[in-house]
């Protein structure tokens, strides 16, 4: 299948390069790298505490666990196959990426969370907006010189499969959470976690293990599933209430999460630790904690300082 891929994508090499060499501009090229953005860990570090904290926190919930559970099936995908992105030149490449190229992470995360956006929204507006932004993030990554087709199409199809998989799942796991005691929950998603971070494929650029990106996910959704049961069971965070208030709590989440996403790294910057897994123990603990801050910590303040009931 590696051969019959690689293929299509010398074959594909020339659409490339007609591509870039046809409607490449400042103007396109900004655009293009906005689409991008918008399927990067910036992005989402705004855009799901957002939908959580202030629109609604089953949008938010379904949105944040399509993100991690596309972005594992991209990455898992990638580093089983470990094939090369375009080679430049002849492509011009217009944004940094390091990571193999099949299938495309942003192309997965697009289809995996604005595919549950727009079948919980149930707007037909919404479903334009989600299909454009599907489509254009996707395309961006062939004009940005940084993948294949078949990269962007694989992971369209990635992202599909973890959207239909989450919202059929979905509901029967909420279920068996509010049948079950916190404690079972809690360490049950931590197994969970660290089970998907076991089978994670390694990098076989430096046959570190753990793979540093599967470590970053498996925290951020440890995290999330603490919080998300910590509201269920106890919490009850309300999204409701008037926008001036809505958009306060925003700030002041957003500045929570910040700290938590930054701090770690300066103390990482900042402490002698040589040790990979020690390393890696800290990263997972760090993306544990701004998961548990969207789903568990920033709700709980909320209530505390009236910005939510």
């Amino acid at each position: 299948m590696i051969a019959w891929l690689q293929q299509i994508n010398e074959a594909s090499i020339p659409f490339i390069l007609w591509l870039q060499g046809n409607f490449q501009s400042e103007g396109a090229t900004a655009m293009m790298r906005f689409f991008s953005f918008l399927g990067t860990e910036s992005f989402f570090l705004l855009a799901m505490p957002f939908i959580y904290w202030t629109l609604s926190k089953r949008w938010g919930a379904m949105a944040a666990l399509a993100l991690v559970f596309s972005s594992y099936v991209s990455g898992f995908i990638k580093w089983t196959f470990n094939i090369p992105r375009p080679p430049s030149p002849p492509i011009q490449k217009l944004w940094h990426e390091t990571s193999p190229a099949f299938v495309s992470g942003h192309a997965a995360t697009a289809m995996g969370v604005w595919g549950v956006l727009a079948v919980q929204v149930r707007r037909t507006w919404f479903w334009i907006l989600a299909g454009a932004l599907i489509f254009y993030i996707g395309c961006s990554r062939i004009y940005l010189g940084v993948h294949y087709p078949t990269d962007v199409i694989g992971g369209w199809l990635a992202g599909l499969a973890v959207a239909a998989a989450l919202l059929w799942g979905a509901p029967k796991l909420e279920m068996v959470v509010r049948a079950r005691c916190a404690r079972t929950i809690i360490l049950t998603s931590l197994a969970f976690s660290l089970l998907l971070l076991v089978i994670f494929p390694i990098d076989p650029q430096n046959s570190s293990w753990p793979n540093a990106s599967a470590v970053q996910l498996a925290g951020l959704l440890f995290g999330i599933l603490a919080g998300l049961t910590w509201d269920v069971k106890r919490l009850d965070f309300q999204v409701d209430g008037p926008w001036g208030r809505r958009i306060l709590r925003f700030i002041v989440g957003l500045a929570l999460v910040a700290l938590c996403y930054v701090g770690p790294k300066f103390l990482l910057d900042a402490l002698p630790v040589a040790d990979y897994l020690a390393l890696q123990a800290i990263r997972y603990l760090r993306y544990a904690l701004v998961g548990f801050v969207v789903s568990g910590l920033g709700p709980w303040l909320f209530q505390k300082l009236s910005l939510a009931r």
